[in-house]
């Protein structure tokens, strides 16, 4: 019989939470695209979020269907080379999710072309709410960074 495994400060509640909330994410976000990769990035920028209490599984549902959905346009556009969701298994970390997007240059989101082009992707979408909330109820971004890649993966 096999033993489960417990990470420490996280219940085996908010485990099985988590789990259900990426399980469900994309079955949930039907329209919402899969995390896709079309070339290497030079730079990724990582976002970190925070849920308020009881909201992690509904944030994670909003980033599916609301950035990702944006997100699957810019790679699509060339302006991102990929997206994906990390989350933190401590229940009680600094961060909950971490949305990490490839950028094909060097100056990443703060390139002027990727600014105005992604503002028009933006401005075309429609916020989709989940349970009634937005990004302001469900949670806060708790920091960003840009690192620049070294190696690509295989």
């Amino acid at each position: 019989m096999r033993t489960p495994t417990v990470t420490p400060g996280i219940t085996p509640v908010a485990a099985v939470a988590s789990a259900f909330a990426f399980a469900a994410a994309p079955v949930a976000a039907q329209e919402a695209p899969a995390p896709a990769e079309s070339r290497a990035p030079m730079v990724v920028e990582w976002t970190r979020l925070k849920a308020f209490p009881g909201e992690r599984a509904n944030l994670t549902s909003f980033i599916f269907l609301n950035w990702f959905a944006m997100d699957a346009k810019a790679v699509e556009q060339g302006l991102f080379t990929s997206y994906r969701l990390i989350a933190n298994p401590a229940a009680d970390g600094d961060w909950d999710l971490l949305v990490e997007v490839g950028y094909p240059t060097p100056a990443g989101y703060d390139d002027p072309a990727t600014q105005a082009a992604f503002g028009a992707i933006r401005a075309a979408h429609t916020v989709v709410p989940v349970a009634g909330k937005t990004l302001k109820e469900l949670g806060t971004i708790v920091g960003t960074e840009r690192l620049p890649v070294l190696t690509g993966t295989r």
